[in-house]
């Protein structure tokens, strides 16, 4: 078995120990498939650029709701809250006659 597919014992690239057996690297994952090479470990990971701003996106996906959804959602509370005295009337009626 050539040592192109057999970890190295160290991982050259990072310095830190690959069990035999392992497949890559576990800190950096540099592996057989890329020849133990730094310049792999990143290859197909999609990664956020360097610029990518995480507390704008966290703005952007989870900020809070707009005040017409927020309308929306208590118009739903209310309208819930009427049918469930509605119903809870209903049975109750009868019950007294």
């Amino acid at each position: 078995m050539s040592g192109r597919f057999k970890p190295p014992g160290q991982c050259p690239v990072c310095g830190e120990w690959v069990p035999r057996g392992a497949a890559a690297c576990d800190d950096c994952g540099a592996c057989a498939k890329s020849g133990w090479s730094g310049d792999t470990h990143e290859d197909g990971l999609d990664l956020p650029d360097e610029e990518f701003d995480y507390d704008d996106f966290v703005a952007r996906e989870f900020g809070g709701k707009s005040s017409k959804q927020s309308l929306t959602t208590h118009v739903w509370w209310w309208v819930a809250l009427a049918l469930l005295l509605i119903l809870v009337l209903g049975a109750l009626v009868p019950a007294l006659r």
